[in-house]
């Protein structure tokens, strides 16, 4: 699987469509899940990784409440969509709306799979993070 990292800035056309990097389009060759994300974003899995993780999601148990809304959220608002010939991704409304994006849009590579922000709420988010993240003092499970 190809690495996805960076970040790119987007202006979405009339029919909220993208357009990815082109080192992004081979990941996603074979389709694409988008489902809400964590934080205010929206995940974007290659069809390979969506499947690694919805095997993950599928494996919490149904007696535990917490394991059920996940799996509701996680498969709910999941959306599987395909690349056009040129190498853009359509962004269903419904999702666009969950995480207010309108007409820019962020999208980060995080290595196995592509988030997309608006633009406002990932420049909250850098706001909020970056400079724990550069002072080395970013809390990451304990292990600061």
């Amino acid at each position: 699987m190809a690495e996805l990292l960076g970040t790119h800035s987007y202006q979405l056309d009339p029919k909220g469509r993208i357009s990815l990097p082109a080192r992004f389009r081979e990941a996603f060759a074979e389709g694409a899940v988008l489902t809400l994300g964590q934080d205010g974003c929206l995940f974007c899995f290659p069809r390979a990784e969506w499947e690694r993780r919805a095997r993950e999601v599928r494996e919490l148990p149904l007696s535990d409440a917490e394991g059920r809304a996940y799996a509701r959220m996680f498969f709910g608002k999941a959306e599987a969509v395909e690349l056009d010939s040129q190498g853009r991704l359509l962004i269903p409304q419904r999702l666009r709306a969950e995480v207010g994006i309108r007409k820019e849009a962020v999208v980060l590579g995080v290595y196995d799979r592509m988030e997309i922000w608006a633009r406002d709420a990932h420049e909250r988010y850098e706001q909020g993070h970056g400079g724990a993240y550069q002072a080395g003092t970013l809390d990451v499970g304990g292990r600061r």
